[in-house]
Parts: C-alpha cells; structure tokens; sequence
C-alpha cells in the first residue's frame, strides 16, 4: 500500500508538471488499456478453512494481487464499454505431524494450500471530468466469478482437497477511477471501488 500511494503522489506531481503540454482529452473511438496492481488481497480468509481441517502448522502465506487489465473503448466523448480480467491469488506451506500412539511426533510432512480468483468483467464507464491532462469517470461491471481453493501434501495417503467454483457464480464492481496523462497517450490510472481491488493503481495508454 505504501508503495502504491508514493508512485501515486509521484504521478500527480509529474502530472502537474507536463500538464501544459500533455493532450489527454478522450473521444469517441478512443481505445484506453490499463494494466494494474491493487491492495488488499483478502484471499488469505480463504485458506483458513482448509488450514484448521487439514492440521497445517507453521503456515506461510504469500499472495499475488488483485491484478489485471482493463481494455475500453470510447462509444461516445463521455461514455465508454470495455472489459475487466482481474485476477489474485494466495498460497502457503506448512507441516503435518504424523503422530505416534502415545501422541508423540513420528514425522513431519510438507503441506501447501492455495487458493485463486479469476473475475472477466463487462465494464461502462460514464466520463464525467475531462481536461487535457485528467480523465474521471465512475464506472459498473458485471462477469464471471471462479475460485478454486485446495491443499496438498506428501503424507502418506493423505487426501488432497480442492474445490473449484463459487458460492455465487457472477460478480460485480461499482468503480470510481481517474487517469493523469503525462503525454498525449501515456498516464497513469488510479481506482477506488468495490467487488474487486478496493484500491488499484498502474499506466494508461491511449490509442
């Protein structure tokens, strides 16, 4: 998060500072690509199920994103229809204990767990700022929503758990965004929003 807010404050100033030159006003027929990077991941929550069933101790958990692309294109001056991939991911190891008789420790066996979220979104956005060299608008999307969660393990016999799917099927965001261009086709995009990352950041280029 630290990170992300100081490549985002050191945006804005550039921003400011090319703002005379940059021509960043979006149109019709305009197509806008933005890869990003957003916090936090809440894929952590997930694993805890399969942590506690399974007897993993010593767990260490890593995670990637929430992360994707956007693609839009531009309708009209204001009002533009795209695509949202989102994607995150978590996993960790630990050990398993085989125990003795007498409860006592016979062996230890690695475990992994992980858990991953694909989300393919139709994404519209109402433009509702516009200067040279800022881009606000306020968007919704709507998609697919698929998540598998799973452990694995080399003990002996042990039953490797996964599940693929969903408890609801589609998902949803509603998305408050802008965009600071330091050139006529380069910038840098910043979202709020919820069904998705809470708070992403990345570049935007424009065609």
């Amino acid at each position: 998060m630290k990170k992300l807010l100081t490549f985002i404050g050191a945006a804005m100033i550039a921003t400011m500072g090319f703002n005379n030159t940059a021509v960043a006003q979006v149109e019709q027929g305009n197509v806008i690509i933005d890869p990003y990077y957003g916090f936090p991941n809440f894929g952590k929550s997930f694993l805890d199920l399969f942590v506690t069933d399974n007897n993993i101790q010593g767990i260490d958990i890593k995670g990637i994103g929430p992360c994707g692309l956007r693609a839009e294109y531009m309708l009209a001056d204001n009002f533009g229809l795209g695509v949202d991939f989102i994607y995150n991911s978590t996993a960790g190891t630990g050990t398993v204990d085989s125990l003795n008789t007498d409860g006592t420790v016979a062996r230890t066996y690695d475990a992994k767990v992980f858990s991953r979220r694909y989300r393919v979104q139709l994404r519209a956005n109402y433009h509702f700022v516009q200067t040279d060299a800022l881009d606000a608008y306020v968007g919704f999307g709507a998609g697919t929503n698929i998540r598998s969660i799973g452990v694995t393990s080399d003990y002996p016999d042990f039953n490797d758990d996964s599940i693929t799917g969903a408890l609801i099927p589609v998902s949803f965001r509603v998305a408050l965004g802008t965009r600071f261009y330091f050139t006529e086709n380069i910038g840098m995009n910043v979202e709020l929003g919820l069904g998705g990352p809470v708070v992403s950041g990345g570049l935007s280029f424009k065609f």
